[in-house]
């Protein structure tokens, strides 16, 4: 298949999300340019927009990040409130994080599950100081406490426990964190939050390079391609940049133009590869589907955490992949946006494929279906 798209990709929602914390604390209107369309950024605007209203009961679905964030959000603001989601929401960590603003002198109970949502916060300032956080689960857990920190009249001395999971996302709340004038500084595994608060500054949130990683797929996947997408730069504050260098094993090279890059076929030869997830967890899936269609063999790396994303990432892909050859496929969502974005572009390779629950990419990248649509011959969704 050749390709030749002119793609504006969805903005950041691991960007958006932080801006929106930051105003949050700091007291301010958002002035953000780009800010993402996904459920998730909205799922988190509106708990806001609900805490702001002092509605007693926030549900955030199943949005991790907001369960994350809005924890200690909760914790420093006065009122007694319950933190809830989906029944998968539910299942997912949140103990490192509770634990540590316990030390910190919070007061939050499990309401059914111990180390899991749903939370009773009471809530209460925090004057911060020093603090010990595990990181092996999310580093969700460690940007929480520090887009508070600025606003706490100790600060935050936090010292990072054991593998450092998913550091640059740590990283991008630090270079926002700066952006909007906190005072933050990192020495190996402990980093210091100066009393400081946030100032109102502008800010365009970036393209999503995790949603980037689909056309990369593709771009592997096609015999021939010029696929531009829009919104993107490098050097970037998100991780995923990585897909870059990455996509070179698979012969897609990429080109850098204002604002967009161009994706091109660059030869490449077909041999046993290794990744290392640590870092990228969501690129799992897209490199496990581009594999599949290529038949590269690769050994997976890093990838201990990726049970307890929306779903078991590993088992849904290995699920799913294991039907390619069979006719027609059926490929299930398991309630995942990246399972569901990174098995689509595999009817390029293996014909028409079905899929039930399309609609969950709207988590991240709303209008995916549309600007795939050169697939509508191939790929056909089951509502």
């Amino acid at each position: 298949m050749k390709l030749h798209c002119d793609i504006q990709l969805p903005a950041s929602k691991s960007e958006s999300n932080r801006a929106l914390m930051i105003a949050a604390y700091g007291g301010f209107a958002p002035d953000f340019q780009n800010l993402s369309d996904s459920n998730d950024t909205f799922v988190l605007s509106n708990a806001l927009r609900e805490i702001q209203q002092n509605k007693a009961v926030i549900d955030i679905a199943d949005c991790g990040t907001s369960a994350r964030f809005l924890t200690t959000f909760l914790a420093c603001r006065e009122g007694e409130w319950i933190l809830t989601g989906t029944e998968r929401m539910k299942q997912r960590p949140v103990a490192p994080l509770v634990e540590a603003l316990r030390g910190l002198g919070s007061d939050i109970q499990y309401v059914e599950k111990d180390k899991c949502l749903p939370l009773r916060i009471v809530g209460k300032p925090i004057e911060g100081g020093k603090v010990q956080i595990e990181m092996h689960q999310s580093s969700q857990f460690a940007s929480s406490l520090l887009l508070a920190a600025p606003m706490w009249a100790q600060g935050l001395e936090i010292e990072l426990l054991g593998e450092l999971s998913s550091l640059p996302y740590l990283e991008m709340t630090l270079t926002m964190m700066r952006h909007f004038g906190a005072d933050v500084e990192r020495d190996e595994r402990t980093i210091f939050v100066k009393p400081k608060p946030y100032q109102s500054k502008s800010f365009t949130v970036e393209a999503d390079w995790s949603a980037a990683s689909y056309w990369y797929e593709m771009a592997a996947l096609s015999d021939e391609c010029e696929i531009r997408l829009r919104g993107l730069s490098l050097p970037s504050l998100q991780g995923d940049a990585v897909i870059v260098d990455w996509m070179k094993q698979f012969g897609v090279g990429t080109f850098v133009e204002k604002e967009a890059i161009i994706l091109r076929k660059i030869p490449f030869e077909k041999r046993p590869l290794q990744f290392d997830f640590s870092a990228h967890p969501d690129l799992y899936p897209t490199l496990a589907a581009t594999c599949a269609g290529l038949g590269v063999v690769a050994e997976f790396l890093g990838l201990d955490n990726l049970h307890l994303k929306e779903s078991d990432r590993v088992g849904a892909m290995q699920a799913e992949l294991a039907k390619l050859g069979r006719q027609p496929v059926h490929f299930c969502a398991h309630n995942d946006h990246r399972i569901v974005m990174a098995l689509a572009p595999l009817a390029m390779k293996f014909g028409s494929v079905t899929f039930d629950h399309p609609e969950v990419v709207k988590k991240s990248y709303p209008r995916f279906w549309s600007d795939v649509s050169f697939l509508k011959k191939h790929v056909f969704l089951i509502m």
